[in-house]
């Protein structure tokens, strides 16, 4: 195979110190990769000892609100909102044209080692897009928004060692939606759909910055409320139900539907069984609903 000269066009002295720095970069960035599940914060952009490009300046741009403008760092292809073409873009590739034709990236292009590392930047950001994406998919809900029942698991772990550690008590509150097979069956599962995602509005609007809300099955949300009593836990619950009410002075959808919500109160303290609190939070609001059905057929 023949070898190619390659003329990077900068000192030597110069490329040496990029290669130095960018393999000082990576070297730490692997390292931290293998020992920490969240090693993406790890990354960092490198300083590198080069003339920078200026977006702005190249494209003689003059919009003030661009996340690039005037901005030392000359990496516009990194930025979402970038005002490319005079329009708020996203990914790299995607913006005015692509990434790959503008004629700042082809600046950046032309020193073969600071494009090296560019590649490798861009590279790494969009496997920490990608890797945010499916963490998020993973533990959010994609319809509601509230966490998954899978998330629960590793959540109520961390929660109760807390809890533990401090000697606080920790509360759940499971809620049902009423009557929710009804409006399925009548107008069909979009109608579902946005009840599901507007009960879980209503359930956010009403909690502690410290809660946290569990899609725990298809119409039943499971709240956990970290170093909060039985009084908390009644509070909220009380809170949820005048939340129901309002709701049904707004809505009149789906035939005049009323949104009706079974609750159910535990509280965790210590030395208690866990899954036992869950299950006691589940029976009372199954108790509600039946009480809720009675109540209806008189």
């Amino acid at each position: 195979m023949t070898k190619k000269t390659v003329r990077v066009g900068k000192s030597n002295s110069v490329n040496k110190k990029l290669l130095k720095e960018m393999n000082r970069d990576l070297h730490d960035f692997l390292e931290h990769a293998l020992s920490s599940e969240s090693f993406w914060e790890k990354w960092q952009t490198m300083n590198i000892p080069v003339k920078q490009v200026h977006c702005w300046e190249l494209m003689n741009c003059k919009h003030v609100d661009c996340p690039s403008f005037s901005d030392r760092d000359f990496r516009c292809w990194l930025k979402v909102g970038t005002l490319c073409g005079g329009e708020a873009q996203d990914d790299f590739a995607k913006k005015y044209k692509t990434c790959f034709q503008c004629k700042v990236f082809k600046q950046v292009e032309k020193d073969p080692l600071q494009s090296l590392y560019e590649h490798i930047n861009i590279l790494i950001h969009h496997l920490k897009k990608r890797d945010d994406k499916m963490v998020t998919a993973a533990i959010k809900d994609p319809l509601t928004g509230a966490h998954t029942r899978t998330y629960f698991s590793e959540f109520i772990e961390k929660t109760i060692k807390h809890a533990y550690r401090y000697k606080e008590n920790i509360s759940f509150i499971m809620v049902d939606i009423d009557w929710f097979k009804g409006l399925n069956d009548r107008h069909g599962h979009q109608a579902g759909d946005d009840v599901l995602v507007e009960v879980a509005t209503l359930l956010r609007s009403t909690l502690r910055g410290v809660d946290l809300l569990f899609r725990y099955g298809g119409d039943e949300f499971l709240i956990v409320l970290p170093h909060a009593s039985s009084q908390d836990a009644t509070s909220i619950a009380d809170r949820i139900k005048h939340s129901v009410d309002e709701w049904n002075l707004r809505n009149r959808r789906y035939d005049n539907f009323k949104l009706s919500l079974s609750v159910g109160c535990s509280t965790w303290k210590q030395g208690e069984d866990l899954l036992t609190k869950i299950k006691e939070a589940d029976a009372l609001m199954y108790e509600e609903k039946r009480r809720t059905k009675e109540a209806d057929r008189t």
